[in-house]
Parts: structure tokens; sequence; C-alpha cells
């Protein structure tokens, strides 16, 4: 008999091969259990008659509740700065206060040319993006000169800063720029779902409490109120268009699809798989205007995920709801961008201002 048995390392890779197919195949097993629970638990005759139910389920899934338990609700602090002015708008820099130390911050634009008491729409940025930068402020970016057109509207733009900048140099040609703080992402996701709530949860309430500010503004109009934004901003605009009803026309672009494909970790939440994935988050928006822009050269969010049963399970809440038109999902022969730019046109840009006069 030997002293002590040795033998090579590669003599039990088979079995941890076995095992790491193993927990795939459960993840596998898993997501189909989930999308029977998701599709026999939020169905559309059950959302259209319990929307308000679900979006407290939701609500709580990312933890929004918990950041109005401990920072509160209704019109926060606020401070603003003038930033500068050219024909088309004016800017201002605000900066929101939650507490001592807890703060958040933004631009306004106000178009010289609007009415006494204008509408306002919420231009959320993407990832390595700014306020600055989806405004035309710092220069080249993808976001198709969408907020000057809005502007030239008549219609007020609050742009939030998101915990989204890019602080690494950026590469030859890129669109987006490099900003010089840096942070963690997805150290703070973690850290806020250990306390029950999420980045996105915080960030969606912060867009929430900027609105009591700006709703309450005597040159908007409280009733007149949409929400748009390019890939996470598309994230952003879908999801806080799903809490915060008082937005009433949202046009989310470069992000909709198999959230199983992407399921990056600030986008899923404890057994999001089994309640809401995009498209039950678009029914939460019904009855509410909604256009969905999704690329089919977007080299993010590519297009393999967007299935004929992805659409139809976004369709089928506004059906049930009644209003099948207030719902555009737009397939467009176009990359990780908007549809309706300065270079092209869809109808976006008509459709997401006139859903303002529109809701249902």
């Amino acid at each position: 008999m030997i002293e002590h048995y040795t033998e090579d390392i590669t003599a039990s890779e088979p079995v941890r091969k076995l095992y790491a197919d193993s927990v795939s195949n459960a993840v596998a097993v898993m997501r189909v259990a989930a999308k029977l629970r998701r599709e026999q638990l939020v169905t559309p005759a059950l959302m259209a008659r319990r929307r308000d139910e679900y979006r407290e389920e939701y609500i709580k899934l990312l933890g929004i509740d918990v950041c109005r338990d401990v920072f509160g609700s209704g019109i926060p602090d606020a401070k603003t700065e003038r930033v500068g002015e050219d024909e088309l708008c004016e800017i201002e820099r605000v900066r929101f206060k939650l507490c001592d130390g807890v703060y958040f911050t933004g631009l306004i634009l106000w178009p010289r040319r609007r009415a006494a008491k204008a509408p306002l729409a919420i231009m959320s940025h993407g990832g390595g993006g700014s306020p600055e930068l989806c405004s035309d402020l710092i220069g080249n970016n993808n976001y198709g000169g969408v907020v000057r057109r809005i502007l030239a509207r008549g219609v007020v733009v609050f742009a939030p800063q998101l915990l989204l900048w890019n602080y690494r140099p950026a590469p030859p040609g890129s669109p987006i720029p490099q900003f010089y703080t840096p942070y963690d992402r997805k150290q703070t996701d973690n850290e806020l779902k250990q306390l029950g709530a999420s980045i996105a949860g915080f960030e969606i309430y912060e867009i929430s409490r900027a609105l009591d500010w700006l709703l309450a503004d005597s040159r908007i109009s409280p009733d007149r109120c949409g929400m748009l934004g390019l890939s996470y901003g598309g994230f952003y605009t879908l999801y806080t268009m799903a809490y915060d009803t008082r937005i009433r026309s949202g046009w989310s672009a470069a992000f909709f699809n198999d959230r199983m494909k992407y399921c990056w970790s600030d986008f899923v939440w404890a057994d999001s798989a089994g309640r809401f994935l995009d498209a039950e988050v678009a029914g939460l928006c019904a009855p509410r205007r909604l256009w969905v822009d999704m690329g089919l050269q977007d080299a993010v969010f590519t297009p393999d995920g967007i299935t004929p049963e992805l659409f139809e399970r976004a369709r089928s809440f506004y059906d049930a709801a009644g209003v099948p038109n207030q719902l555009k999902l737009n397939l467009w022969q176009g990359g990780h961008r908007f549809s309706d730019s300065d270079e092209v046109s869809s109808g976006a840009m008509d459709f997401f201002l006139e859903g303002f006069e529109a809701y249902v």
C-alpha cells in the first residue's frame, strides 16, 4: 500500500466539467420554470385589472420602497446655477438634496420659445455618458441631436446625471469621452442590494423626486411629461415610466430585448425572471404611450434576442388595456442610437410628443 496517494491535476477535470455543465444546465431548467411562472402569474388580463398591485410588487423588487422609507418623499431641496445660453435655450445645472451628504444633479434646458406652462421631457443619457454629452454641450455623440430637436418644439428638458459616465480612456473615434471621477457601479449595486435596494431602484427614485420638484414649477405643465433615453437611458426610461405614472409618454431606444440573454447585474433582481422582464415592465407602462426602438445593426444589444414572442408578449398588455395603438415596437435598419434623429426620421419624435396630450 502506498503511503500517500496523489494524482495528476487533470485526473479530476471530468468531474469538474460535469459539475460546471450541471450548473449551466440547472440555470437553463430554472429559466424554463421562471418563464412558465411569469406567464401564469402576470397575464395580460390580470395586468389590465391589477396593474397598480403589480406596480407595488415591481417597486419592492427594485427596492424603491426602501429608498422612499429612508429618504422620504415630496419636493426635495434644490439649488440651481446658470450654466449658459444660446439662441435656442437657457441652461441651468440643478443640485437636489435628499439629506446631508446625499445629492443628485442634472441639467435643465429652458427653450426660449415655449408656452406659459410648457411640457417637460426627461432625457436619460446612456452608459459612459452625462447630461452634458446627450445635450450636445461637450462635443460629438450618438444621440442624434434629439435634445435640441425637442427644445425646438417648446419642450423643457431635464437631463439627470446617472452613475454611468466613462472614466477610462476612450477608444479612438469613440463618441463617448473620458470623464475623470472613478466609481464602481457593480459594487455600489451589490451594496444597495444588501440593504434591500439597488442602483436602478435608487436612481429611479431620484428621478421621481426630481420630478416632484420640476412639476411644482409654475413654468411647467404638471400634466404633460414624457421621458426618453438611449441604451442605459432606454433602460431607465422604460423602468422609470413603469414606476412613475406621471410620465405620460416614453421613448426607449436601444435597450428592449430578451433580458435572459442580457442579464447584466444591474438589470436583474431576485426572481425578476419569474415576475417582470422587459415585456412585463412595458405592460406596467400601459395605457400610456410608449415607443420602443430596436436596431437591427445594434452591436451592444444584438437583435437575436428580439423575437416575435417578445414582441407579442409586450403587445398583449396594451391590447388587454384596450389601447393597442399606444405602443409602437420599431425594429429598424440602424444601430445603437435613436431611430429618429438629425439624420433620419421614423416618426418617433412626433409619436412621443403627441403622447403628452394623448394620455388615456
